[in-house]
């Protein structure tokens, strides 16, 4: 079957190259660079991105869980992997056999990993991450004798620690007692690694870069940089827009099925919140909530059509929802609308309809549904179709 345009989403591998090549540029040229692609790489689709920051040059991938290594491996990506979450100790060997690495959070945690590697010529590769100021995973770095236990993995025999990390939950943030917090997770962190060198224990690969510090602060990056929201374009924090010209990979359209002609006083969809307040021209486009578009955005955004931005009336169904076309009189049924993007000389921002959604961008990415195809161009040329149903 042919890919049926109904509703999908255009990716630039152009613009990709772009936000890759300006990240790396922030930072010295012997920093690694890793690329996150957990969520389906942010809804843009995993393994073509892997894929293609592998040909790049990018030293490491990022997931969040086992499952999502697992497609990468079967989609014949070769870089190597880390897992960000927690994986249960019981996979320890499989996560070995396909040379992925495993974040280890706690020593109880990593003597569960070696327990399941004992009797075995398995050896897995680990990266210690250290809980510097999130208060998520991690190991604590408020209490007591974590350097010892930090100390006590990297003596267990089955286990290789690569790396070490920590993450910032505020360094994309300009407000001075964030920037003075963000900071002093770096110097946490730093004289943990400066423990551990002292002991001949640090890591290879130390890396606490995420996208804001990528941006803010490119002297902490270490070993290695891992930006995620940047690499797709999208500035972590709307106080960061500009900093680093950074250009959207995602573009997502839809068609209109159908265009009809209403009176004053027709209601349009469900519960009846939008009637006609005079003669209007509503058109039907294939794209509704099932396919990641929010319902609270009923009546609240518009999409471009032609150039023109024609507004969203009544509220979102499942799979389609109806647009006010009335002032773009040529519209016609099958016509291209944009309803993430840039469509004419105008844009629809992601960062414009999170802001209306009261959430963030990264959000409202990884929600595209998967009944949506992402086609793959570089410059016009379509190079690949990711189709995950038929």
């Amino acid at each position: 079957m042919k890919l049926l345009k109904r509703t999908w989403a255009d990716v630039s591998l152009d613009n990709l190259t772009h936000n890759y090549t300006v990240l790396r540029q922030q930072v010295p040229g012997s920093c690694r660079f890793l690329g996150v692609v957990k969520a389906d790489a942010y809804g843009h689709g995993a393994v073509p991105v892997s894929h293609h920051l592998e040909e790049l040059g990018a030293e490491f991938l990022a997931v969040s869980n086992l499952e999502e290594a697992v497609q990468l491996r079967r989609g014949e990506v070769h870089l190597p992997i880390l897992i960000l979450g927690y994986t249960p100790a019981l996979y320890a060997r499989d996560m070995a056999e396909m040379e992925i690495r495993q974040e280890v959070h706690s020593l109880a945690y990593a003597r569960e990993l070696e327990a399941r590697l004992v009797g075995t010529d398995c050896r897995l590769r680990v990266h210690l991450k250290l809980d510097t100021g999130m208060a998520r995973l991690g190991f604590f770095c408020r209490e007591e004798g974590v350097l010892e236990e930090l100390l006590a993995v990297t003596r267990l025999p089955h286990l290789i620690v690569e790396g070490m990390f920590t993450h910032f939950p505020v360094a994309d943030s300009l407000d001075p007692a964030d920037v003075a917090f963000t900071k002093e997770q770096y110097r946490t962190f730093r004289s943990f690694a400066e423990e551990l060198e002292a002991r001949k224990c640090r890591p290879e690969i130390c890396h606490c870069c995420n996208s804001g510090a990528t941006i803010l602060y490119p002297e902490f990056a270490m070993d290695m940089i891992r930006p995620g929201i940047a690499t797709y374009g999208i500035s972590p924090a709307p106080e960061l827009a500009g900093r680093l010209d950074l250009r959207p990979l995602l573009t997502l359209r839809t068609t209109i099925s159908q265009i009809r002609q209403y009176p004053a006083g027709v209601s349009v969809s469900y519960g009846r919140s939008y009637v006609t307040p005079s003669p209007r021209t509503i058109a039907v486009v294939s794209i509704g909530y099932a396919d990641g578009l929010s319902r609270k955005l009923s009546g609240q955004v518009s999409f471009l059509l032609r150039g023109v931005r024609v507004p969203v009336v009544g509220r979102i169904c499942m799979d389609m929802c109806m647009v006010d076309v009335t002032d773009v009189p040529g519209a016609r049924v099958g016509d291209k609308v944009t309803v993430l993007g840039a469509g004419g000389d105008d844009v629809i921002s992601v960062c414009d309809l999170a802001e209306q959604l009261d959430t963030i961008p990264y959000e409202i990415l990884c929600g595209i549904n998967k009944r949506i195809p992402r086609i793959y161009l570089d410059g016009k040329k379509q190079t690949e179709i990711l189709q995950y149903i038929v």
